[in-house]
């Protein structure tokens, strides 16, 4: 009897550990869509140029305006407001915006 309990025992901890693994392997907190400015010295060749109050409409951004390097995380159900920004960007086809006479490099991106 004691044979089978050990098996038993074994058998258990043998799936917990799969488990576990499994749920490991797919939990990535990572993931999501992240927007980062770089402040830039020189004028690019195109930007498009926003004040504050265009950027209120986009706040992940003007955030990462006013936090220059830091990666913003935006949250999975405001990706509309991101969605728009990057159309505007995408329209006009730069990845630059000017704020108050300043240059800014706008990345922005989704972990998987």
């Amino acid at each position: 009897m004691k044979a089978k309990m050990k098996i038993l025992v074994a058998i258990s901890f043998v799936i917990l550990a799969i488990g576990l693994i499994f749920f490991l392997m797919i939990y990535q907190p990572g993931i999501g869509m992240y927007v980062k400015a770089e402040k830039i010295m020189d004028s690019p060749e195109k930007y498009v140029e926003f004040n504050l109050t265009d950027l209120e409409k986009y706040p992940y951004v003007k955030e990462a305006v006013m936090n220059p390097g830091k990666e913003i995380e935006v949250p999975f159900d405001n990706n509309d407001d991101m969605n728009e920004f990057s159309e505007i960007m995408y329209t006009n086809e730069t990845e630059y915006l000017k704020l108050n006479g300043e240059y800014y490099h706008i990345n922005y991106y989704s972990l998987d």
